[in-house]
């Protein structure tokens, strides 16, 4: 039997069969019965108390029209429809009944009524308060309404899931759906959102690139370009730019008048513009680099330097002895050395001005850099080799390699023989002089690794074995050249004095490389050793765990959070499931890990990215910890194991025993390597007792 109840009159009954899930959507649930009242009755058996009933099925509906009661938006004696049942079994029955066999609507079917009622002229927004949604959702459905009809059919038949349309969904551009659903439903991972979403989003630029940030959403957009917004990523504001050839000729544009004005203030021969984050190699290696060597100082600017020298000294001393701290005779000591410091500069700077004579044959790059903005190549080229003026004339014949010795008369003609054991005897004699005297040696080490640098694509003869080859790279084509480490690589390459390089024989470039200030040669010896560490990284197994370089990381203070970041394109989206739950484990606990256990992979990703990089919704401290979280392969904290070291034939294990060497075929590499010297025996962390093989 139907009859009206108030509210107030009804309780929720413990033999409701929902015993999980209660509370879920609840205010969305208020919302739309406001908008539409109560669709369903409650069904309900009475209790002693005349009027008062308890509700076996509905408790939802209840707690919903309880909610709106107590927001003010129903009347407290608001009654609802209710069919009373006298049977307690009858109404558990009725119960499970209602909760069970229900079928969740079809996702193309609530697509479809969205849309309707957009169509009828209903704003997103209204929609979303009637059905108690929002906003965003209601627009997340109704462009799912207007994919590709194809598509559209796939996700009504059940033949694709709601996350393969919604990664469809990621453009409006129906074309490019249907090509991509054709590719797609036949692929053996045709069926992955991630896989599908890469190749509907193949060709188009993110918001956040370079380039976009370069050019500028408003010229983009006033110039014609398009912009689709993705609905369905973690975050909104998540945009596809999807005229890239327009971007790319929007930026060479920019980038040419750069470039045209570089010229023309600087009076340079050509600025070539390169719309991409760094310049290539192989443009770099058409050219010749110029390096200015910087003429000598007259007398006049020697004499000020000298004198500034003395009065700079003299009151370094007076700071560092009467001058107190914080009283204006201080500061007025530390504003003059200011002034004395950029003298000595602009001094500096005049002496290495390039002639402008020869700066109208030379040219640089101008480029985009990771941050959007244009940045000037500050190394010099030019399209054939240029005589710097300032340079001082060889005092000897040069030959191909630089080093002054070719095609000089050196006496009567020596035996092959002669020669090799001759140059023996000298090699020793040298050798034995350098040894004592470190000023020299290190010097000469700072230098041979500078220039391997300078020349890396020039042959230089010098007759050492100490070399710096920059490390190779694991993939070739992968440089990591957008990424903040790497702009301040390039930034500390172009940063480097290279003055001494301009000289035309090997033993000029040294002696002016030793002019350098300490400074200057700090920066080319930390430089060039840098760039011989190769790849490695904090993992268990395979060949690129080093825990010396961990040790280096320490040593230094590295906080890699500061300079990289993990995203869905360079970790999440390329790792199990399970290594992203535990990473949201790491940062918010289970609770956190639970509240995305069940979320698609490629949604988790994008969750994972987001907070980490600082843009989730979260409380203070998870957000703290997201910010801060690194994958272990990416921190350096890893402890270095005690190696296996040869001794002649033996293996010195690590608990100093001596092991003989195994006979077998794997030992070839070693023992190429190894040759017939003998290395150091491994040492003891605390032991003092450095002894060598003999």
């Amino acid at each position: 039997m139907i009859q009206s109840v108030k509210v107030k009159n009804l309780s929720l009954s413990k033999d409701n069969v929902r015993k999980s899930n209660r509370d879920a959507g609840i205010d969305t649930l208020a919302a739309n019965i406001a908008a539409q009242g109560l669709l369903q009755n409650l069904i309900v058996t009475p209790l002693k108390k005349a009027g008062h009933f308890t509700v076996k099925a509905g408790g939802r509906r209840l707690r919903a029209l309880q909610l709106l009661i107590e927001q003010g938006n129903l009347p407290v004696d608001h009654t609802v429809p209710v069919l009373v049942l006298s049977d307690d079994d009858n109404a558990i029955e009725a119960s499970l009944a209602e909760n069970f066999q229900r079928v969740p609507m079809n996702p193309a079917d609530e697509c479809t009524a969205f849309n309707f009622l957009i169509q009828k002229g209903m704003t997103a927004e209204d929609v979303a308060k009637r059905q108690g949604v929002t906003t965003r959702f209601v627009e997340q459905r109704v462009r799912l309404a207007e994919l590709a009809p194809c598509i559209f059919e796939a996700l009504a038949s059940g033949e694709i899931s709601l996350g393969v349309a919604q990664a469809y969904a990621v453009t409006a551009d129906t074309d490019r759906q249907t090509r991509v659903f054709d590719q797609m439903k036949n692929a053996y991972y045709g069926n992955q959102p991630d896989n599908i979403r890469r190749a509907i989003l193949n060709g188009t630029v993110k918001a956040n690139d370079a380039k976009a940030r370069f050019v500028g959403r408003d010229a983009y957009v006033a110039a014609g370009g398009r912009i689709e917004g993705d609905l369905f990523a973690a975050e909104a504001g998540d945009e596809s730019w999807t005229d890239v050839d327009l971007l790319e000729e929007l930026a060479a544009k920019k980038l040419e008048a750069a470039a045209a004005e570089l010229a023309q203030e600087q009076g340079l021969a050509f600025v070539t513009p390169i719309a991409a984050t760094n310049v290539p190699y192989d443009m770099e290696r058409q050219l010749h680099e110029f390096h200015a060597t910087g003429r000598a100082l007259t007398d006049e600017e020697q004499a000020r330097v000298d004198d500034l020298s003395v009065e700079n000294d003299d009151l370094v001393q007076q700071l560092e002895g009467s001058l107190s701290e914080g009283t204006p005779e201080a500061e007025a000591a530390n504003d003059r050395l200011e002034e004395i410091e950029r003298e000595l500069d602009e001094i500096d700077t005049a002496r290495k001005a390039i002639d402008p004579a020869v700066k109208a044959q030379l040219g640089t790059f101008v480029y985009i850099g990771g941050d959007g903005q244009a940045r000037v190549h500050t190394r010099m080229f030019s399209e054939k080799p240029v005589v710097d003026p300032n340079a001082p004339p060889a005092s000897t014949p040069t030959g191909n390699d630089g080093s002054g010795a070719d095609d000089v008369d050196h006496g009567p003609k020596l035996s092959a023989t002669l020669v090799d054991e001759l140059a023996t005897q000298r090699r020793q004699i040298l050798v034995a002089h350098l040894a004592s005297d470190p000023t020299v040696a290190l010097d000469l080490t700072i230098f041979l690794m500078a220039q391997d640098v300078v020349f890396a694509n020039n042959y230089i003869r010098d007759h050492s074995t100490l070399k710096a080859s920059a490390a190779q790279m694991p993939i070739f084509t992968f440089r990591d050249e957008a990424s903040m480490a790497s702009q301040t690589i390039e930034d500390q390459r172009q940063h480097l004095d290279t003055s001494w390089a301009g000289h035309n024989t090997m033993s000029e470039r040294f002696d002016a490389f030793r002019a350098l200030d300490d400074q200057a040669r700090g920066a080319w010896v930390a430089f060039s050793i840098a760039q011989t560490l190769e790849p490695t990284l904090n993992v268990t197994e395979g060949g690129r765990s080093n825990g010396f370089h961990d040790h280096l990381g320490r040593i230094l203070g590295i906080e890699v959070a500061n300079w990289w970041r993990p995203t869905a394109e360079n970790f999440f989206g390329r790792v199990k499931k399970d290594v992203m739950l535990e990473a949201l484990e790491e940062i918010g606990g289970p609770i956190l890990r639970g509240r995305y256990k069940d979320a698609k992979k490629s949604e988790l990703a994008s969750t994972c990215a987001s907070l980490c990089n600082g843009q989730g919704i979260v409380e203070a401290e998870i957000r703290e910890k997201a910010t801060a979280w690194l994958p272990d392969a990416m921190r350096f904290d890893a402890q270095e194991k005690p190696e296996r070291i040869r001794v002649n034939s033996t293996f010195v294990t690590d608990e100093g025993d001596e092991e003989p060497e195994q006979d077998d075929d794997d030992t070839s590499d070693d023992q190429e390597l190894a040759g017939d010297y003998e290395a150091e025996r491994p040492i003891d962390d605390s032991s003092e007792d450095y002894s060598q093989a003999a």
